[in-house]
């Protein structure tokens, strides 16, 4: 029973997806800036974002497979992970120049540009070593919410608390599926947590 939760876990969570939860909370949180842009524009951001951070790296993940470049989807091994890496890199910048161009606020854009820096760190940090993925993602999650709440002084207190529990609980189910350390488990929610906090600190 605990396997088959933190399996669902790890799948609902998994990093690929991350970026896309957070940008729909950005998107629909009651603040100043996600209240400027009119519904039909967050039904297209989100469609957009949806297709250029979830579906096409899902599609080169695959070809990877077909290809024998990867051995699963899960992405085990340090080593299968630094191409899959590159291409989610590559279009996370593309949807931090695309929301750019929107007359939307920066926030958006700056978020993603954050997310490419993060997984370019975890692409270089894999040549070495293994670190989670899964909390590297939700790091940057708890980084961004804690950053843009002391910066801008917005009431994110719920939001922060619960990206800490999620972050013990996708912990928990990353060791108890035997997928990491518990030292790549806190590095890599240290990794996200910090870097993502820096960025936002000093918008």
């Amino acid at each position: 029973m605990e396997e088959r939760i933190a399996r669902m876990f790890t799948i609902v969570f998994h990093p690929l997806f991350v970026p896309f939860y957070m940008l729909l909370i950005l998107l629909n949180v009651n603040t100043f800036f996600a209240m400027m842009i009119p519904v039909k524009a967050k039904l297209f951001l989100t469609g957009l974002v949806f297709l250029t951070t979830i579906l096409l790296p899902l599609l080169i993940v695959f070809l990877l497979y077909r290809l024998k470049l990867v051995k699963s989807f899960y992405l085990q091994s340090r080593e299968e992970r630094i191409y899959p890496l590159l291409a989610a890199a590559a279009f996370y910048y593309i949807t931090y120049y695309l929301l750019k161009s929107f007359s939307i606020s920066f926030i958006f854009s700056y978020y993603m540009l954050g997310s490419t820096f993060l997984t370019i760190l975890a692409m270089i940090i894999s040549f070495y070593r293994k670190i989670s993925l899964h909390m590297i993602g939700i790091g940057g999650m708890l980084g961004l919410l804690m950053g843009l709440s002391l910066n801008l002084n917005l009431d994110l207190t719920w939001f922060v608390i619960a990206a800490i529990i999620l972050g013990g609980f996708l912990g928990f189910a990353r060791i108890q599926s035997n997928s990491h350390k518990p030292s790549e488990i806190y590095s890599g929610f240290l990794v996200g947590a910090g870097v993502m906090f820096l960025l936002f600190i000093f918008l």
